[in-house]
């Protein structure tokens, strides 16, 4: 017999549907449809206790009852025999006024207590496919966030993900951390523009002057910038996601919306420019762009105000159908953007090179033969590749890098390129290497990989001819190949997440440069021993104290490094903050640059309490050699320039599947190795590196003594 003995919850009821079983909780409004062969197994153990023993004897598949037998207990639908659900019930809505469906400190009735959107579908085939990496996402806000929980599940069973979903209506400050720290979800969703607030600056605009529509305006204001500070203190750096609010199909003043002072527009203009205010000074926070969605796919397909009152703000609706109920394009599309924003928060999936072929792709023809007078004409198909143009030029501002991978020769393509360069968005420049030959292109871009220290899932191609991508989608396993005709290319560059690796740095839009400058060095090395190699190079490392300008691009670096780092160790902004306020902490950058180019801010180190506990350097200045440089000058600020004081300094190695240019970082700066668990220590401070006897310059207080920069 199991050891936990479980019962189907007493609220627990069942409704047959012609797609499967329906299991709905009532006062927990918990609802999932699983396939109707889980009818049987459910009647028959609704009568007694069971254990998971039971439950998987009469599933009717065993591989999925762990998977449905989880997510049962999650929505209370089973609970422990001898669970007093009732006193639990009653405790929970006592703990939760949101959750019951009111805010204790709005009038009765202001929320409604109906649940929205369609019951998760779990069938026997992704059940028993396995979960993938749980994400738990916690949405505040009105009906419209419910319904985007069934899609949410959808897409993230498409993008291997096991997303788990809680629903809570808005309500004070205090109301938005309590559901915070009770949930600990991966992602939070906060909608603040739902009805009662949408009525006053919406639907009684017409009602009002100008005046009383700026002080509405002003009040709604003040509540976000204070709602959206309050989410950010409670999340304590994980994902946040704030609406903000898409403008209704019509306005009440019409054509003459221009005519007021404080129009609708002017009004949605305002509020979206103050939310993005708000959310600005917290990386940790993304907007989700109702707005944007709006011009993508249109009002009349997402909201509802050409049928309900401007502040309903819900989903599409069927007029003739008298449910409380919304289409699921909205849905939809709100779900496909949250998981977006945590893919590229996270950067989760990140493209960091992007491979064109060229002729008949980023530009019409053959180059070599037809030359470039396509750019003189009008037809549709230069403003395609113009389109394709610019949308790999924004790309490349991003940081990710172009190169090239076409069929023909190479002398005579670039040649001809190179001359009408100064009539394009992109040149050769513009791209880190091309490959343009005979070869097969998987070959090509199998040595681009090795050339760059990139992966194939970490390369997105490009090529109108499908033979090619097939090619090299077989050759290449995990590399993305873009499918279709190549107009639909510039929609997948510029809507991808995973081209999109958070907010524009410096260091980013310098990426292409800087990485042209590596390879030179590359290029240099050869008939050079080492120490000659790199003082020929000129380089210097700026070592700096970290300030509060640091901090982003700092976090970066940790949360993106992948090779040169020493514990993969992943934090936000908001979280160095913090561990900054530690006595015994100190927070270190560099920035490194050599006689081909300023790389920018590349190397982090953090110490706490004695222990060097993260270390990342960007893969672009690895072959500089300026880590231990950077670490021994960081560790020496840190001691005020006193040696002595050094000793007993650790460090840790965590082995990753790609970090093994870090591991003898410490060895080499003079640690010993404690065990076989990653641990060095600092014995003998002298054992420290001299700086001035290295061939990489440093420049830091503590190197450059008194009066030093």
């Amino acid at each position: 017999m199991d050891a936990h003995e479980f019962k189907f919850s007493v609220f627990l009821s069942t409704v047959i549907l012609e797609s499967g079983i329906l299991l709905a909780h009532g006062p927990l409004q918990q609802r999932i449809v699983l396939d109707a062969a889980w009818e049987r197994p459910v009647r028959a153990l609704s009568a007694a206790p069971f254990g998971r023993d039971a439950f998987t004897a009469l599933a009717p598949d065993r591989a999925a009852a762990p998977a449905v037998f989880r997510a049962l207990r999650e929505r209370q639908l089973i609970v422990p025999e001898g669970c007093d659900e009732v006193a639990a019930l009653r405790d929970s809505f006592g703990r939760r006024p949101e959750d019951s469906g009111h805010d204790a400190a709005a009038p009765a009735a202001s929320w409604p207590a109906s649940r929205y959107g369609l019951p998760q579908r779990l069938s026997t085939a992704a059940a028993a496919a396995g979960a993938g990496k749980p994400v738990r996402v916690l949405l505040i806000g009105g009906c419209v966030t419910q319904f985007t929980e069934e899609p949410l599940h959808a897409l993230g069973r498409e993008l291997g993900l096991d997303v788990r979903t809680e629903h809570v209506w808005p309500g004070p400050s205090a109301d938005l951390a309590r559901s915070v720290r009770r949930s600990r979800p991966d992602v939070t969703v906060y909608q603040p523009g739902v009805q009662p607030f949408l009525t006053g600056l919406f639907d009684g605009a017409h009602t009002c002057d100008d005046e009383e529509r700026a002080h509405r305006l002003a009040l709604m204001k003040n509540a976000l910038t204070l709602s959206v500070r309050a989410l950010a203190e409670a999340l304590e750096g994980s994902l946040g996601l704030v609406h903000n609010v898409a403008p209704p199909a019509l306005s009440p003043f019409g054509r003459f919306d221009f005519a007021e002072e404080y129009g609708l527009r002017r009004v949605v203009a305002e509020l979206n420019l103050h939310i993005d205010r708000c959310v600005r000074g917290h990386s940790h926070l993304m907007v989700v762009d109702e707005e944007r969605l709006v011009a993508r796919y249109g009002a009349a397909a997402l909201f509802d105000d050409l049928v309900f009152p401007f502040g309903h703000h819900g989903g599409s609706v069927d007029p003739g159908d008298e449910r409380p109920h919304q289409l699921p394009a909205l849905g939809r599309a709100l779900a496909g953007e949250y998981l977006a924003c945590l893919r590229a928060h996270r950067g989760i999936g990140r493209i960091k090179l992007v491979v064109t072929d060229l002729d008949g792709t980023l530009w019409p023809g053959i180059a070599a033969d037809d030359g470039f007078d396509w750019i003189d004409g009008d037809a549709t198909s230069r403003w395609t590749h113009l389109g394709l143009h610019q949308a790999l030029s924004v790309l490349k501002s991003r940081g990710v890098l172009l190169a090239t991978c076409s069929k023909g020769d190479a002398h005579a393509t670039l040649g001809t390129w190179e001359k009408a360069a100064d009539r394009l968005p992109l040149g050769p420049d513009d791209f880190v290497l091309h490959r343009i030959n005979w070869l097969a292109k998987s070959e090509n871009i199998a040595d681009l990989c090795t050339r760059l220290g990139f992966t194939p899932d970490q390369v997105l191609f490009l090529d109108d001819n499908p033979v090619e991508r097939a090619e090299t989608a077989t050759a290449l396993p995990g590399l993305h190949v873009a499918e279709g005709p190549v107009h639909g290319f510039r929609e997948l560059l510029l809507s991808s997440a995973a081209l999109e690796g958070g907010r524009r740095t410096r260091e980013a839009a310098r990426r292409t440069d800087t990485t042209r400058a590596m390879l030179r060095r590359e290029e240099l090395r050869a008939g050079l021993d080492r120490n000659a190699f790199l003082r020929s190079l000129d380089v210097r490392v700026r070592v700096t104290r970290a300030g509060e300008e640091h901090l982003a691009r700092a976090a970066e670096l940790f949360n993106r490094t992948n090779q040169f780092t020493t514990t993969a160790w992943r934090t936000t902004p908001e979280e160095l903050r913090r561990v900054l306020t530690e006595p015994d902490t100190h927070l270190h950058v560099g920035d490194v640059c050599d006689r081909f180019g300023d790389y920018g801010l590349t190397a982090a180190c953090l110490v706490r309490n004695g222990t060097v506990t993260a270390f990342a350097m960007s893969c672009r200045v690895i072959g500089l050699d300026a880590a231990v440089p950077f670490l021994v000058a960081a560790l020496e600020d840190g001691a005020g320039g006193r040696h002595a004081l050094s000793a007993g300094l650790t460090g840790r190695i965590v082995v990753t599947d790609r970090n093994t240019p870090a591991r003898e970082l410490f060895a080499d700066a003079g640690f010993e190795a404690r065990g076989d668990d990653g641990l060095y220590l600092l014995t003998d401070p002298g054992r420290l590196p001299e700086l001035s006897e290295l061939p990489v310059t440093v420049l830091s207080a503590t190197a450059a003594g008194a009066g030093g920069p």
